[in-house]
């Protein structure tokens, strides 16, 4: 493992490998520092999923490592559905009307991070996976000093922080990061409806959260039920067969009843904001930067955006001119700050209108939907915004 690095990803995840892949692939000294070890799943279909977009997959694809996801699991979908528990109108989205083949696909996180993983160690640019985190950074005239939880001492020109929402970079480096406590948890598994999804996405919204359901390649879902922390310490406790009843009713049995459901997990959920992306020689990316609601399934793409974004910036080789590599940096930060902030606020938007049974609230939820449903301009500018993060 060489110590002189050009770029240090901090961060295994999907945003991160696919910021060491980009980079790598411009010919820049790379090394991806994981505490995980990428393997590729098994037959059994992970918890953790998400919706990829039609842009992410595009770069994906540019990076080679799409075709490796598709060829194992990743289910399109064709049809998004949503509608309020307050009133019976759907609201559904068609890909075809909108002259697409599909909205995006849903696949498993650690099969995404493995595809690029694997693309990674065959550049030729790159310089290994590094097992563990990030315990100390020494930032100084000629570079960055990572000391690693492995006891590993690294150097590099830039480094760039994608170790998630409980960033060891953020920290270390004083970045202020603004927060928001949903009072929320989400509870995600894989369940078994007694009808075929149909290739569809599906998502309600009730006053104590929204409740998605996506579909999987093999004909069952993965759910994302977001709900009050004392609601979510209940439904964690009921049995299997009490858990599907309970969730059943809660969608509406809009596929049936629920046979069967697996392991279920959750998760809080807090907004976050980095007051800042970048410092000189250091660079946010993913939930290191960012955090939101699950409510949409923005989150994965928008640490694509952010790794894509950063690799754009990154022109020339780092570290030969401080000046200009901090300025290629703020570019970066100017960008994807204002897009991510933007989304962030859409989010909150959506949650807080969504979920309350406010009789005004309620009457102008109702209102929005029929106005949507009636007018394809509209419709279309809401898919344009879901498949382009």
């Amino acid at each position: 493992m060489a110590t002189d690095l050009d770029v240090l990803v901090a961060g295994g995840g999907i945003a991160g490998s696919v910021a060491a892949l980009s980079l790598a692939r411009k010919g820049f000294a790379t090394a991806l520092l994981d505490h995980r070890r990428a393997a590729p799943p098994g037959r059994d279909y992970l918890p953790r999923v998400s919706s990829i977009n039609l842009h992410s997959q595009s770069v994906l694809a540019a990076l080679g490592a799409w075709d490796d996801v598709a060829d194992v699991r990743a289910c399109a979908f064709e049809r998004i559905e949503t509608w309020d528990g307050g009133d019976d109108r759907v609201l559904t989205f068609e890909a075809a009307q909108a002259g697409l083949r599909c909205f995006g696909h849903v696949v498993e996180n650690d099969l995404v991070r493995c595809a690029v993983q694997r693309r990674f160690l065959a550049m030729e640019g790159r310089v290994a996976v590094a097992p563990g985190g990030v315990e100390s950074i020494t930032a100084g005239a000629r570079g960055v000093e990572v000391v690693t939880s492995a006891g590993e001492t690294l150097r590099c020109a830039l480094l760039v922080g994608a170790d998630g929402a409980d960033s060891a970079v953020r920290r270390l480096n004083g970045i202020r990061c603004d927060s928001f406590d949903y009072r929320q948890r989400a509870l995600v598994c894989r369940v078994f409806p007694e009808r075929s999804h149909r290739d569809a996405a599906y998502q309600k919204f009730m006053p104590s959260g929204p409740l998605a359901f996506l579909p999987l390649a093999d004909g069952s879902c993965s759910i994302v039920w977001s709900m009050d922390d004392d609601v979510a310490e209940t439904v964690l406790r009921l049995d299997d067969d009490a858990f599907c009843e309970r969730l059943g009713a809660a969608f509406d049995h809009r596929l049936g009843g629920i046979r069967s459901c697996g392991e279920r997990f959750a998760f809080a959920l807090r907004r976050r904001h980095a007051a800042r992306y970048v410092l000189p020689r250091v660079a946010l990316i993913g939930d290191a930067c960012h955090t939101l609601h699950p409510l949409a399934g923005l989150g994965a793409n928008q640490g694509i955006a952010d790794a894509e974004a950063l690799s754009a910036q990154l022109t020339r080789r780092p570290g030969a001119d401080r000046r200009s590599d901090f300025r290629n940096l703020r570019r970066y930060e100017r960008r994807r700050r204002t897009q991510n902030g933007l989304t962030l606020m859409t989010m909150d938007l959506f949650h807080f209108g969504f979920a309350n049974d406010n009789p005004l609230l309620k009457l102008a939820r109702r209102n929005v939907f029929r106005a949507v449903d009636a007018s394809p301009a509209v419709k279309n500018f809401f898919i344009s915004r879901a498949t382009d993060t």
